[in-house]
This record gives structure tokens, sequence and C-alpha cells, in this order.
């Protein structure tokens, strides 16, 4: 299990060597069929909204929140997680198989148009600059280096992590003997239910190039 910063820009290259590194046989990762077609679907169109929006309110905006900007393209463009994977399984012929729940995928972006309005995207580029990835390597490593649960496990987070490992033992199931690679949000190594004990995963942070397989 190889975990993740969402959105951050540091990580692909990062991801990308850890695989070749681990050299996986089938990979199964943290992301909804639902949330691919729709951003395949919508994707382009969406950020043309978010351009628009930004050209309109930068005349009159003092300062422009670019990380929020950043934030509104990430929400809407594929994941360079699935970029990485795809990438990587299409070069070495092997399978990609997107775990995660659709409905989960489905109520948040069926919120999409509100959280592109105009009134939303104003209200976040006046928004103070928050550096959120630098936040996130900051409390990963307090999990990683000194086990320290600084961020909270949510019910959400349970049901999912409860079907994706059904979902790899089915795929494990079918590669048997093969190296099996799973990519999450690092919170999901936390695991404090343990339901991805019985698969006897091997948990790596995605910064920690110190692994040796």
């Amino acid at each position: 299990m190889v975990g993740i910063i969402h959105r951050d820009k540091e990580s692909p290259p990062l991801l990308l060597a850890l695989m070749e590194k681990i050299k996986p046989h089938v990979v199964t990762l943290e992301f909804s069929h639902y949330g691919m077609r729709f951003r395949q679907r919508r994707g382009e169109e969406l950020k043309k909204t978010i351009d628009d929006a930004v050209a309109i309110l930068s005349a009159s905006i003092p300062f422009v929140n670019r990380e929020a900007v950043s934030s509104l393209y990430a929400y809407v463009e594929m994941p360079y997680e699935y970029e990485v994977a795809k990438q990587y399984c299409d070069d070495h012929a092997i399978p990609l198989h997107l775990i995660d729940m659709d409905i989960f995928s489905y109520e948040r972006l069926q919120h999409i148009e509100e959280l592109l309005s105009l009134d939303n995207i104003q209200k976040m580029l006046v928004a103070p600059e928050r550096k959120g990835t630098v936040q996130e390597k900051a409390l990963a490593q307090l999990f990683f280096e000194k086990g320290m649960r600084v961020v909270p496990y949510t019910e959400e987070m349970y049901v999912r992590d409860e079907y994706m490992s059904r979902r790899i033992q089915h795929v494990m199931a079918s590669h048997t003997d093969m190296r099996l690679l799973h990519i999450c949000g690092w919170h999901h190594l936390q695991d404090p239910y343990h339901v991805y004990d019985h698969l006897n995963p091997v948990k790596v942070f995605v910064y920690d190039q110190t692994v040796c397989f």
C-alpha cells in the first residue's frame, strides 16, 4: 500500500519512482469509475468555467489566491495518481483496477455547480492562502515517524476502506502469486479498525524513498 498526498504537485515523479521500484503485477487505486467518467465527460468544460470566472473576477480583486485556483482545477482534473498509475500500467501491460465507491463520488460531484458558482469562486479567490499540501506532509510525517494519529478517521473512510479491502481481496484471488500495489491517500494507511490486516500489506509513504523491496 503506497500512501500519497492528493493534489500534491511534487508527488507524481515520486509515485512513478516507487512503482518502478516495486514492479507490481497488478495495481488497484483509490479512485471510482464514476469520478473518472465525470472528469472525462466534463473536465474541459468545468476548467473553462473556472477560467472564465477568474478572468471576470481578477479585474476587481487586488490579490488572487492562486492556491485556491489550483485547488479548483485539481477538483475537476484527473488526479495525478490516476494518470501516473494508468501510464505505468499501460507501459507494462498490467491491469489497473479502480476500486473506490461510486456513491461517494456521485454525492460530492452533484454539488459541482455550487462549488464553481461565481459567488463561491469569488470567496475562494479572496481568502488567505493556506499551504495545504505542506500541512499534509507535516501531519503524515507525525504519523509515519512517531505514530501520532492527528487526522480524524471518519465513518465514511471506514465504509470505503471496508469496501476497498474486499475489492483488493477479490483482485488478489484472481491474480495469485502476483505482486499487487494499492495506491491510496495516506490517511487510509492509519487503518485503526485493521480492515486491511488480513491482506498483510507493506505500507509505504510516497515521500519515504528509503524503503527497499
